[in-house]
Order: structure tokens, then sequence, then C-alpha cells
């Protein structure tokens, strides 16, 4: 069999615009910027809202419980709570950056450096979005005392939906770093339809269960009576950016599936609408959900209540 020539590898079938890759890369600059304040601002006022509620508390030392299934279970302090932002902070740097790489290859599209690097920036960015999601997700179900909402045992339920993020974060880097090496163009895009595959099937389990939570929260949270509707917009963030998410990742798939020379790979047009819009659109509901309402507000509330 006949080794695989990319001596006739195209990168592009067209120019890359190089306006619209400089308005998204400001875009989730200003995105990023804009939710990292947001989480500082919230985490700093939760904290202050809980030393109130017990002073002898100094949350820079002493960690925040918070009772689940009526036995302290795990230790939730504000600063593991803000470590859980990190990957979706690196995510849309990496959008920022491949698109920067974008607007570099408007001027040289057979420049294979910023080719690579936008493919798989903008490739594995979601994942780390995704990442976010699980883990803020978990933490939100422990502190109302709704583990038992997991479609998977309570005790591994976060760990189960990060595993098939970092499986599908995995496959995807090392496939879109494999597709312009010489010979290895169909073992990347193996490799980048299997792991979408895996963020799709993950992101269908954890949307059902984002339902199940949100249809089954009043009957096993004991305090829901007593809360405001925080809790509701963290979960309504999680679930819109899921969807996002999950678009995106069904059109990636199909373009993948098409092959390098398929209509949407050789259409700039879907790169945008299907990718950077979707991806913008994740960061920006962060940014308005952070405003309705946010995890460190559900914590600071739950607090009063360790002791049911």
């Amino acid at each position: 069999m006949a080794e695989e020539d990319n001596s006739n590898y195209v990168l592009y079938y067209y120019v890359p615009n190089k306006g619209a890759a400089i308005f998204f890369t400001i875009a989730f600059i200003l995105s990023t910027c804009l939710y990292a304040y947001q989480v500082y601002a919230a985490a700093k006022r939760a904290s202050k809202q809980l030393r109130s509620k017990r002073d002898e508390f100094d949350l820079t030392k002493e960690p925040v419980m918070v009772r689940t299934g009526g036995d302290v279970d795990k230790k939730l302090e504000i600063g593991s709570i803000v470590c859980c932002f990190i990957p979706f902070f690196i995510g849309c740097v990496m959008e920022a950056i491949g698109y920067i790489a974008r607007a570099v290859s408007s001027s040289d599209k057979e420049a294979l450096t910023p080719f690579i690097i936008q493919t798989v920036l903008l490739l594995v960015a979601p994942a780390l979005y995704a990442a976010t999601i699980y883990m803020v997700f978990g933490r939100l179900l422990r502190i109302l005392r709704c583990e038992n909402l997991m479609l998977v045992s309570s005790r591994f339920g976060t760990a189960f939906f990060v595993s098939g993020d970092v499986l599908s974060f995995l496959l995807q880097a090392s496939g879109g770093g494999l597709m312009a090496s010489a010979g290895n163009t169909q073992l990347g895009a193996n490799l980048v339809t299997a792991g979408l595959v895996v963020q799709i099937v993950f992101f269908g389990f954890f949307i059902i269960n984002e339902m199940k939570f949100s249809i089954g929260v009043s009957q096993s949270c004991p305090f829901y009576w007593q809360i405001s509707k925080n809790w509701f917009y963290v979960n309504l963030t999680f679930l819109v950016s899921s969807v996002l998410i999950m678009v995106r990742s069904i059109v990636r798939l199909i373009e993948f599936i098409q092959g390098h020379d398929g209509f949407i790979i050789s259409h700039e047009v879907f790169i945008y609408v299907f990718d950077a819009v979707p991806m913008l659109l994740v960061a920006v509901t962060f940014c308005v959900g952070s405003y309705l309402g946010n995890i460190f507000r559900v914590l600071a509330e739950a607090r009063g209540f360790d002791r049911i």
C-alpha cells in the first residue's frame, strides 16, 4: 500500500478572513478579562458573606464545610471553586491565540505553523470549557445536597465526566497535531473524529444529568424553599453552554467525516458560524450568567444550612 503523500496537502481552500479573525480575537480577550473580574469579585463577595455568618472562620486558612446527605462529605473552599474556572480561562486564551494564528494565515496561507496552531487550539479549547462546566456542576450538586441526582455514582460523578473530557481532549490534540504531518493526515483526522464522538457522547449524558437535576432539585435539596434562584441561573448557564458546545461538536464531526476536501472544511463561513460564534456565545453566557447568579452566591446561601 502506498504511503500517504502530503506533498500536495492543501492547508486552506480559501484565503482566511483577517478581519473576522481579528474580531474574534478581540472578542475572546475582552470576554475572558470580563469573566475573570466577575469570578474574582464574586469570590471576594462570597468570602465576606461567609465570614459574617461565622466570624471565627478565616476563609484564607479554614475550609468552608457543607453537609451532603446528612454528613460532612467535602470541604468546599472558595479557592478550590475558583480553581475550577482555570480550564475555562485557558480555553478562552486558546481561542484567542487560534484566531490570531488565522489572522497570520491570511497573509500567508501556505505557512504551516499558524495553520497547525489554529487547527489544534480551536479543536481542543471547547474541551477545556467542558472541564470547568463538569467540575463546577459537581460542586453545585454537593452544595445543594443533590448528589443523588447524578446519573452515575455520586462518588465518581464528576470524575466520570472529566475523564471523558480528558480523553476527548487528548484524542483531538494528538489528531490535530498529526493532520499536517507527512503520511499521518488520515490518522490525525480519525483521532479527531474519535475525540469529537467521545465529546458528544459525554455531553449528551451531561445534558440529561442537568435536566434531571433541574427536575429533581426541589425534592432533593432540603433547603430548596429557603434559598434564591441563584442555583437555577448557574445550571441554566451550563445547560445553554452545553447545547452550544454540542452543536459545534456535531458540525465539526461532520466536517471531519466529510474529509479534508469536504464541503464544510472548504468554506470558511462554517468555522465562524458553527465554531467561533458558539464558543464566543459560551463565554458571553458565562458572563451574563455570573451577573444573574453564580456558584459563589449559592455557596454563601447554603452555608447557613450546614447543620441541618
